[in-house]
């Protein structure tokens, strides 16, 4: 039914709201990679202690994605939403109080519980809130929001750093972050396709699409016969015919997030090993978030006009030349920084954004019953990429650019072929499917 009727404000309100979760995800998931130079400087941290911590955080990620799944649809996707928003809020903001490696890994452990299903999560409540017409580029710009977060908190990092430390960092992250955890509470609804799946809640929905704009929602008639909600077994992703798309969308996810933390993590740390100034490190990444940023809308677009496949394919495939260069490009001491600017933009560009437009295939892969814990799977996939690379970081930071992006090159080409192995990617939208008028809607 929201197939047939126009995007309401309200439906852009509700995905702005969600879309902003993924914001703070971006922001608060980047601050330890974006405070560990002032780190190993302040108190003298090892990079193989550091590489310990990052791990235990993607070992919470791993665990809040798979619970978020779960809670989001057996409870509803508005709960673990809040729940995962709230959690890191909390332990960002404590995190600022650490006096100690161990407290700040606690910390980060804690955090990861909450940042792990907030992706998944907010792309499955977007999907759900948008008609098909509008629904990858819906996705996209929702998972790119963890960009926007870098981007944001690389700005910050060069502006608080230098002057007011590192801790002042996490306090400002987090105290926003909670800020907008009350306001979540008091404005986000529930998914519209969520409610439509539980009768007992048929005064809620009505209410909803009231506002989304159907003339008269008590007069639907629900596909389910009765109060009984048959729960669909997490096994069924395992099993034909979703089986190959469960397996191929984890492949593209685990060597996609390695490259991303590899980035948020690592890349500050090596820059500033190669001599560039604190500032500069900073600003490395937030180049390459820009460049996902852009990249990731502009992938959203080629897909409304040609389906998801050649896009993610060729974006990966481009991705894995621009490592290549990345790894041949000479900036021992601080040399050629325009072109290694560049070069981090054009990797966001293309790899980054592939990785976010991933969410998009997967929200269409997988059917509403099982979708959010089908992109918990992914998540879960990706979280232990993300732990390969915080051990693997401090070894390939001594290995100087050339193996730091010599193995980002070997991971996005593992990437494409991921992708090129679903079958569920998102199919072209033609022009007379997304020409919808109210007049069509009212016959």
């Amino acid at each position: 039914m929201l197939d047939t009727l126009p995007l309401s404000p309200f439906q852009i309100w509700s995905v702005l709201m969600i879309a902003a979760t993924v914001i703070l995800d971006g922001l608060d998931n980047q601050m330890l990679g974006l405070a560990a130079p002032s780190l190993i400087k302040e108190w003298g941290i090892d990079r193989q202690a550091l590489g310990a911590v990052f791990a235990l955080g993607f070992v919470g990620m791993a665990v809040g994605t798979l619970a978020s799944g779960w809670v989001g649809d057996r409870f509803g996707r508005r709960s673990a939403l809040l729940f995962g928003v709230g959690l890191f809020g909390i332990a960002t903001l404590t995190t600022g109080f650490s006096q100690s490696v161990f407290q700040i890994a606690a910390f980060k452990m804690l955090a990861g519980v909450g940042l792990g299903g907030v992706p998944g999560t907010a792309s499955a409540m977007i999907a759900e809130f948008t008609p098909a017409r509008w629904r990858s580029v819906a996705v996209t710009f929702g998972v790119v929001c963890v960009s926007i977060g870098g981007i944001l908190g690389g700005v910050a990092a060069s502006m608080i750093l230098p002057g007011l430390g590192w801790r002042w960092l996490f306090y400002i992250g987090g105290a926003v972050t909670l800020v907008f955890t009350v306001l979540l509470w008091r404005f986000l609804p529930e998914s519209p396709r969520f409610l439509a799946a539980r009768p007992a809640r048929r005064g809620e929905l009505s209410a909803m699409l009231r506002r989304i704009g159907h003339p008269d929602p008590d007069t639907i008639v629900l596909p389910l016969g009765d109060a009984r909600i048959d729960y669909v077994p997490m096994r069924t992703l395992v099993q034909a015919p979703l089986l190959r798309d469960t397996a191929a969308l984890s492949v593209a996810m685990l060597s996609g997030m390695f490259m991303i933390y590899l980035m948020f993590n690592w890349a500050p740390t090596l820059l500033y090993s190669l001599d560039f100034t604190l500032p500069s490190a900073s600003l490395g990444l937030t180049s390459f978030n820009v460049g996902g940023t852009i990249g990731a809308m502009l992938a959203s677009l080629a897909i409304v006009k040609f389906g998801s496949r050649i896009p993610l394919i060729t974006m990966a495939l481009v991705g894995t030349v621009v490592c290549v260069l990345l790894a041949l490009l000479p900036i021992k001491g601080a040399q050629n920084e325009g072109a290694l600017l560049a070069g981090l933009c054009g990797l966001g560009l293309f790899a980054s954004a592939a990785q976010s437009a991933m969410f998009a295939v997967g929200a269409h892969a997988f059917p509403t019953a099982v979708r959010g814990r089908g992109l918990g799977l992914m998540g879960a996939a990706g979280r232990l990429g993300a732990i390969l690379s915080a051990f693997s970081g401090s070894w390939l930071i001594g290995a100087g650019n050339a193996g730091f992006f010599g193995i980002l090159a070997m991971l996005m080409f593992v990437n494409a072929i991921g992708f090129f192995a679903v079958r569920g990617h998102v199919p072209r939208i033609s022009p007379a499917d997304a020409r919808v008028s109210r007049r069509e809607i009212r016959v």
